[in-house]
């Protein structure tokens, strides 16, 4: 093998290292993955803890709705009908972010603290995100005509990064605090499923703005 022969090899397994996070398919399996495994560790640690069963689900819908309502969402892109109900998977994922949202505002009210700051940011971000990039494809997009929204300005890749930078944060923040590995397992595999949800989001802007440019060009 010569060494133009070796130079397009190491690019081409380059490109194949890049595209398993550009690859939409596989980020949405990541994440129904993801959130299968928080669900089950978290519970496996509640039985261990010998709680009684309405205690166990009583923690299922309470620590464990986002990732619950996330398997809602991601697990029906996986078929053909939900596909084809894409933009109303999309305003559910908005409202469930947005209730989150509402509920981390509530939560600084009563008890302000470092956690649920950064948390509130993290889902404060996430909600704008979604709104300004989930809807761009709906009907919604122009009857509330966020075209004019000064947020479009913000580019995709801050978005991106700004939500990644405070992931971090409140995973330190969580493994400083945790006292137990159950906790710090679950803290670490919540951080994976906000960065891959972050992700996703991140690369149907993408897609949809290159969409809109190739409409715009016709």
């Amino acid at each position: 093998m010569n060494k133009k022969e070796e130079k397009a090899e190491v690019k081409k397994e380059e490109k194949n290292i890049i595209d398993w996070y550009d690859n939409p398919n596989l980020i949405t399996s990541f994440a129904i993955a993801v959130l299968f495994i928080i669900i089950v560790l978290s519970q496996s640690f509640a039985v261990q803890t010998n709680l009684g069963t309405n205690d166990i689900l009583r923690s299922l819908l309470n620590h464990n709705s986002i990732y619950l309502l996330g398997l809602i969402y991601f697990i029906p892109l996986k078929t053909i009908s939900g596909k084809r109900y894409f933009n109303y998977l999309n305003i559910f994922l908005i409202i469930v972010y947005g209730i989150f949202t509402i509920t981390g505002i509530l939560t600084i009210i009563q008890s302000f603290g470092i956690t649920s700051l950064v948390n509130l940011g993290i889902n404060v971000i996430l909600f704008i995100y979604m709104i300004h990039t989930l809807l761009r494809d709906s009907r919604l997009w122009k009857e509330f005509k966020l075209d004019n929204s000064p947020l479009n300005e913000i580019s995709n890749e801050w978005y991106f990064y700004a939500i990644v930078v405070l992931t971090v944060v409140l995973l330190t923040i969580n493994l400083i605090n945790t006292t137990t590995i159950a906790g710090a397992v679950v803290s670490f595999f919540g951080f994976c499923y906000t960065v891959i949800l972050d992700r996703y989001i991140y690369l149907y802007r993408i897609h949809i703005d290159k969409d809109i440019k190739v409409k715009e060009a016709k």
